[in-house]
């Protein structure tokens, strides 16, 4: 079997994001709380000694996630979503990480526990890049944001000045459909 490490602030989805991982056969770490992103990696990093999936608790899974793997030099590989906000594909929410790159992982955490994006920062550490470590695949592997409020989408996009990318008036309109 193998292990799924969820991380969720209380996302509406975080049940159904466990229960589609479990059901696909992962054996599944829920990491939930207040805690940063960033303090939630470090726990995960911390724990894992095997190959693990990490998923943000707004993903729900669907069976292509069973298809991805870490192959020839990768030591991690980042999976597609469909993002209701964006209404299109996009990369994130869903990593393959292989226990080879733990000790990297493990040494620059603390030095990314107050970045805004610190597993963007990870996926780009040095060590992933002499030989190249780091793949992204063209493999959609869930669906991000269904039933989330979009509120904190639509600031945290602002501040990255990110809003042109994102539909959240159509986003907003799905989000009312009962």
């Amino acid at each position: 079997m193998k292990k799924a490490f969820v991380t969720s602030i209380g996302e509406p989805t975080t049940e159904l994001c466990v229960w589609s991982l479990e059901r696909q056969g992962f054996e599944v770490e829920l990491i939930q709380d207040s805690s940063s992103l960033a303090q939630k990696l470090k726990v995960i990093y911390d724990k894992a000694d095997c190959d693990f999936l990490r998923v943000d608790a707004d993903v729900v899974v669907n069976r292509k996630v069973k298809l991805l793997e870490l192959s020839g030099n990768a030591w991690w590989v980042q999976a597609q979503c469909f993002d209701i906000y964006k209404m299109d594909i996009m990369y994130g929410g869903i990593q393959l990480i292989g226990k080879n790159c733990l000790p990297a992982l493990r040494k620059h955490i603390g030095q990314q526990l107050l970045a805004e994006r610190p597993e963007t920062a990870m996926f780009r550490l040095e060590e992933f890049y002499s030989p190249r470590r780091c793949q992204s695949v063209e493999l959609v592997c869930g669906l991000h944001g269904y039933r989330n409020d979009t509120t904190r989408a639509k600031a945290t996009k602002q501040r990255r000045e990110q809003q042109s990318d994102y539909d959240f008036d159509l986003a907003d309109r799905l989000l009312e459909l009962n």
